[in-house]
Order: structure tokens, then C-alpha cells, then sequence
């Protein structure tokens, strides 16, 4: 299946925990903040892939990122989403199960800002903002490619498909970016 339904909203949130805003150059500004929300299973769904490759700049705070080995097995502990088709209500994509593995950690590191990290298209990672959680990056795509990208999902645990990247205004979402980016503390 071709995903052909780009998020073209300027400023989202994202169940990861951050504030997505939409820049040129197939670029996005990414912003971390403590008070944001998640998707409700986050500490169980955190580890994903992408379908592009990236480079990622933290140009505010420190980011910390761990990679994976992905191992196929049907009693593995997570279970894989791949996320295909038009966008939901809440800007997301279905969560259609796609078959179990295990996630071995085979990196971790610390990406201070004024530094880069890559990950390759359908590289399993996730990311953490490091210090107080208020982390800025720029990500910029490297490639693109048809196939749906995955989350995954200890096993047992039913991921937040409901997901609402609109719950907060875009006034309220700026006022994080400003928060992260001048250091100009706001109450959302």
C-alpha cells in the first residue's frame, strides 16, 4: 500500500510525547516538553520504525536513542503495528497487527545539541529527551519509501489507537515550541 496522505498540519502533537510543527525542505521541527501528553500506552509502545531514512540535529537539550534488532518469533514479547492507510479522526494511522517479535537493544546514546543522529528507514529506535525533557530537534527526511511504517506494543498491552494529536490548540502547542526554544517558562 502507498501512503499518500501526508500530515500537512503545521503544528501537532504526537503520542510520543512531542510537538510536531511542519517545516520546508521535507524537514520537522520536533519539540519535547514534560508536560506533554502521550498516547496511554506509551512506556509499553515507545520502540517504532519509520519509512524514511533521517537525520536528526538536537539543536536544544539532549536527546538520548536506542536502536534495535528486530527477531521475528511468534511468542515474541512485543507485538508489531504497521501503520498503513488514510489518517483517523485524531490524525493517526490504524493499528493493524502485523505479527510478534522480540527487540534486542543493540545501541544507546546521548546526542547533545549542536550534534546529529541518522536512522535508516525501518531501523526500530525510539528516542527520550534527556535533562529536564525539554529537547529540541530538527529532523530532516533522507527517502522515503512505499510501506507503512510500525510501532510496537508489549504483547498483552492494547495500544492507545485513539490517539488525538489535536487535543491541544495550536496557540497552546506554540506556547511549548516557545517554552523549549527561548527557555520562557508557560503554564499550557
Amino acid at each position: 500500500m502507498i501512503i499518500d496522505d501526508a500530515m500537512t498540519d503545521k503544528i501537532t502533537l504526537h503520542g510520543l510525547g512531542f510537538v510536531q510543527v511542519q517545516l520546508e525542505g521535507n524537514q520537522r521541527l520536533h519539540v519535547w516538553h514534560p508536560e506533554l501528553p502521550r498516547r496511554a500506552c506509551f512506556k509499553d509502545s515507545a520502540i517504532h520504525d519509520h519509512r524514511f531514512n533521517f537525520t536528526s540535529r538536537v539543536i536544544v537539550g539532549a536527546q538520548i536513542n536506542h536502536e534495535y534488532d528486530l527477531q521475528r518469533h511468534d511468542e515474541g514479547e512485543f507485538m508489531l503495528y504497521l501503520h498503513e492507510g488514510a489518517r483517523t479522526a485524531g490524525g493517526g494511522r490504524p493499528w493493524t497487527p502485523d505479527g510478534r517479535a522480540n527487540l534486542v537493544r543493540a545501541y544507546s546514546g546521548v546526542i547533545v545539541a549542536g550534534n546529529d543522529y541518522n536512522t535508516q528507514a525501518y531501523q526500530y529506535h525510539r528516542t527520550e529527551p534527556g535533562g529536564d525533557g525539554r529537547v529540541a530537534t530538527i529532523m530532516a527526511k533522507r527517502g522515503d519509501y512505499p510501506a507503512g511504517a510500525h510501532s510496537t506494543c508489549t504483547y498483552g498491552v492494547e495500544p492507545d489507537t485513539d490517539f488525538d494529536r489535536y487535543q491541544w490548540s495550536p496557540a497552546q502547542l506554540w506556547e511549548i515550541v516557545s517554552d523549549v526554544m527561548l527557555g520562557q517558562r508557560v503554564n499550557p
